[in-house]
């Protein structure tokens, strides 16, 4: 069974978010904790991160180094 996450394909995960950026998924995942990147937690214990595509454009992140 797929997820509404998986359906729409406005939500992305953070594989691919590092993938647009061009960084690692450890980057993501510290842009997620800083606040610098807006998310939504998933499951059940809100692990799992994922961030909506439209959020890709607000964003003015830091490049990679």
């Amino acid at each position: 069974m797929q997820t509404q996450t998986e359906i729409d394909g406005e939500w992305l995960t953070v594989r691919e978010v590092a993938e647009h950026f061009r960084v690692s998924e450890r980057t993501v995942n510290r842009w997620a904790l800083s606040g610098l990147l807006r998310v939504r937690r998933i499951g059940p214990t809100g692990r799992l991160i994922r961030i909506h595509r439209a959020v890709l454009d607000e964003h003015d992140l830091p490049a990679a180094a």
